[in-house]
């Protein structure tokens, strides 16, 4: 689809791509960043991340804020991108998800524990304080999205859950609405957002406000993988079971639901592509088609670059189980992917303030 610019893929929906042959990037076209779920897959993106918050955006001038949107693990960076001190925070963020300890099982009861301790790692000193700092943060709004299950989903029973999974992954092989019936998508705003949602796909669009109260639960709701992960329902509405917003937006696509916005989605991905659903990566044929990435700039690694890392791929949940009687090797690996994704987000940086970015960027 794309051709690599050295280490990295740079490509861009039409409206996006004119803008950057024209004018370049900078920090002020952005209007909205995006995060997409892939568990363990973010990691080859950290120092991309870690370069975009702490070096680019702070040279934004516009008084506007930018709104940030993430699933599952999107979801984790970005809240940790829009603390007092980003670098600070995604680099804390990366090292705990990096540290995840399993002291071989891999039950539900353990990866909730895991998950528990990122989470508590990422927001730490104290996490109230945290929480205050991006509900209070001038330069960002922050939108976390999960969602709403109904039918089978809507069961703490995992036996009913992967029944309707089960289905659904059948019905995925036809429609992009086999979820319909079990999920609506669910997204908590940061209260000072403006912003309305429009459902463009099928799938309605629950909005709600992100408080003190409901972040640690939103948040974790965003990557609580039905069956393997315990259900999260918050007090507001405990009718209703949350899980990962990854099964409607793996890697959300602006297009399906987001409200049409003035400036460009910075879109940091691991992939070089958009896989719009969950059951979608199973599928090689399914990608988000560019009319509905219009205004988006992806940044990911180049092939050539995934390539070259350690196992010659970049970390997944199945390194998990493959490393589980080996944690150090798995925790050396993962390090040296993070270390090594430093120099994508120096590549991206050098990009956009020579202005040479506007002849590496490709179409999406």
């Amino acid at each position: 689809m794309t051709m690599p610019a050295q280490d990295l893929t740079i490509a861009a929906g039409p409206s996006a791509l004119k803008h950057i042959r024209e004018n370049g990037l900078a920090p002020n076209d952005i209007s909205t960043i995006f995060g997409a779920s892939g568990a363990a897959k973010w990691l080859a993106i950290a120092g991309l991340d870690h370069a975009v918050f702490s070096e680019f955006m702070p040279q934004r001038s516009r008084s506007t804020p930018v709104d940030l949107f993430g699933t599952s693990v999107g979801a984790f960076k970005l809240s940790a991108s829009a603390r007092k001190d980003p670098g600070a925070a995604l680099l804390a963020t990366a090292k705990a998800y990096v540290e995840q300890s399993y002291q071989g099982a891999t039950r539900l009861e353990a990866i909730d524990e895991q998950t528990g301790i990122v989470l508590n790692k990422a927001f730490a000193p104290h996490t109230p304080d945290a929480i205050q700092e991006i509900l209070s943060n001038e330069r960002y709004r922050l939108h976390i999205g999960t969602v709403r299950c109904h039918g089978g989903l809507n069961s703490a029973n995992r036996v009913s859950q992967g029944l309707a999974l089960a289905r659904a992954g059948l019905l995925a092989l036809g429609t992009h609405h086999h979820l319909r019936g079990l999920t609506e998508r669910a997204v908590f705003s940061d209260p000072r957002s403006p912003l309305q949602f429009r459902a463009r796909d099928g799938y309605a669009v629950r909005h709600d406000k992100l408080t003190p109260g409901n972040f640690m639960l939103a948040l974790r709701a965003s990557g609580s993988i039905p069956i393997y992960m315990s259900p999260v329902r918050l007090p507001e509405d405990p009718a209703h079971i949350y899980h990962d917003g990854g099964m409607l937006d793996y890697h959300p696509v602006p297009g399906t639901f987001w409200p049409d916005t003035e400036g460009l989605i910075l879109y940091p991905h691991f992939y070089d592509h958009f896989k719009m659903r969950w059951f979608d990566k199973f599928y090689p044929w399914r990608k988000a088609p560019p009319h509905l990435l219009d205004n988006v700039v992806m940044v990911a690694p180049s092939r050539q670059w995934v390539g070259a890392l350690p196992d010659g791929k970049i970390p997944s949940r199945q390194d998990f189980t493959k490393y589980l009687k080996n944690e150090n090797e798995r925790f050396d690996k993962w390090n040296e992917v993070v270390r090594r994704s430093h120099a994508l987000g120096e590549e991206f940086i050098h990009a956009a303030e020579t202005g040479s970015i506007s002849d590496l960027v490709v179409p999406l």
